[in-house]
């Protein structure tokens, strides 16, 4: 199931600026509050956290970017039906005036990298409700 799936730190691995995610957190019922993250675009790394901000159990998690040079959030909504139709909303802002400066380089590698990065993250989540077809 894409919401069991959205629970998983490594799920949201590759999604928007994020290479890798650590320190996950979550509530006694098992949903995702948190993580580390680090990332690379345009030539230069950071690490940040990100927090959930808003939940809608079994159709949308939204979380907030936070790090010391971006700032933004990566929200997952799931419509209903026999085949779940995911929407992933990235949004990304500089903090500070080096990232600022650097910002239109950056962007612009946010933006094209995100297209092919949803698309590979929605088959990373068909093919392993693929293999366990009795999996919701």
């Amino acid at each position: 199931m894409v919401w069991r799936a959205l629970q998983l730190p490594a799920t949201w691995k590759g999604i928007g600026p994020i290479d890798e995610v650590w320190d996950a957190t979550h509530d006694p019922d098992d949903t995702l509050t948190g993580y580390r993250w680090s990332a690379r675009a345009a030539g230069r790394h950071w690490e940040g956290t990100a927090r959930r901000t808003a939940m809608e159990p079994g159709s949308s998690l939204r979380l907030a970017l936070d790090s010391t040079e971006i700032t933004g959030a990566i929200e997952v909504t799931i419509a209903p039906g026999a085949s779940a139709r995911v929407t992933v909303t990235l949004e990304a802002a500089p903090r500070g005036m080096l990232a600022t400066l650097f910002w239109g380089v950056v962007g612009e590698a946010l933006r094209r990298g995100i297209a092919t990065q949803v698309e590979e993250f929605a088959a990373r989540l068909a093919n392993d409700r693929e293999s366990d077809p009795g999996r919701p």
